[in-house]
């Protein structure tokens, strides 16, 4: 049984359910072409790889093969098709992490848009990418803002810089963790776990439509050391490395031969005035609403 999903305009067909992305249908988007993910046989190998991985292998900007640590593989091509060979005994609710986190970024560089390690929100009509590695605490700062601003991405950002630098809604709907859910009084009951064996759960969000928005701001979250929370706009080249350690999957999309490309999408964003920030969080979730009005304050210069 095929499922149907829209993610970024685009209509997703899917082997696997991918409960994470909004469920497609006509008057919601009306794209031109399809993603497809399938289940399916992959090769071990590449018959010309152009770079060979510890566990990826490249052919040209257009073939990339992932190896599972469980001994499944994912074969990407053409910014389209992703088929999934699941190794014995493999659990495909663990596979949509993979599939919606670094698929999904090899996906989005092989099409020509900048995928960021990012979550997502819409303030006004703008979007503001909460960005950082794994755990930093993207999608609770994102659950945070979420009662009063909708939620655009969980954990990749869509960015087009085509034209102007703009956001590609993804996904209103947030992995959280047990504990994030037990801060913001959410109820257990009901919901969805993100992962088969860990207290990960999908919290709904509200949804605006697949209409891109302008990127106004990128806000690189880190671990504070002490009890406040600290913000600090990064201007020159310190912004711009700071946007590329936010390039999910960079090392792969340099292995695609992409690395030109990226260097450039971050200068457009620099050069359309996405402006670049540092929000230093204590490891502490008392701290997270504190955080969420630091962002909300910067946007005010933001045009």
């Amino acid at each position: 049984m095929s499922h149907s999903y829209c993610l970024g305009g685009l209509k997703v067909v899917s082997d696997i359910e991918l409960p994470e992305l909004m469920s497609w249908h006509g008057s919601l988007c009306e794209p031109t072409e399809e993603l497809v993910f399938c289940v399916g046989r992959v090769p071990s190998a590449l018959e010309k790889p152009d770079h060979v991985g510890t566990d990826f292998q490249t052919e040209g900007r257009y073939r990339f093969l992932l190896r599972l640590s469980n001994k499944g593989r994912i074969l990407i091509e053409h910014g389209r098709k992703v088929i999934v060979e699941p190794g014995p005994g493999a659990d495909l609710m663990d596979a949509r992490a993979v599939l919606m986190g670094p698929v999904q970024a090899i996906l989005w560089h092989q099409r020509g848009l900048l995928p960021l390690h990012a979550s997502a929100i819409s303030v006004s009509g703008r979007a503001v990418a909460l960005a950082g590695p794994s755990g930093v605490g993207k999608s609770t700062l994102a659950a945070a803002l979420s009662g009063k601003h909708s939620v655009l991405a969980d954990d990749i950002c869509i960015v087009d810089t085509s034209d102007r630098a703009t956001m590609l809604p993804s996904t209103p709907r947030l992995r959280l963790w047990r504990e994030a859910l037990k801060h913001f009084d959410i109820p257990l009951t009901s919901l969805p776990r993100a992962l088969s064996r860990r207290e990960k759960y999908l919290v709904e969000g509200q949804w605006v439509g697949t209409e891109e928005q302008q990127l106004a701001a990128v806000i690189l979250l880190s671990r504070g050391a002490g009890r406040e929370v600290t913000i600090a706009r990064l201007r020159g080249w310190t912004s711009f490395t700071g946007l590329q350690s936010v390039v999910h999957m960079l090392g792969a999309a340099r292995s695609l031969g992409l690395n030109s490309a990226i260097f450039t999408a971050l200068v457009k964003l620099i050069d359309a005035g996405v402006s670049v920030w540092d929000l230093s969080i204590p490891d502490d979730l008392v701290c997270i609403d504190k955080a969420g009005e630091k962002v909300l304050s910067v946007l005010d210069g933001c045009t």
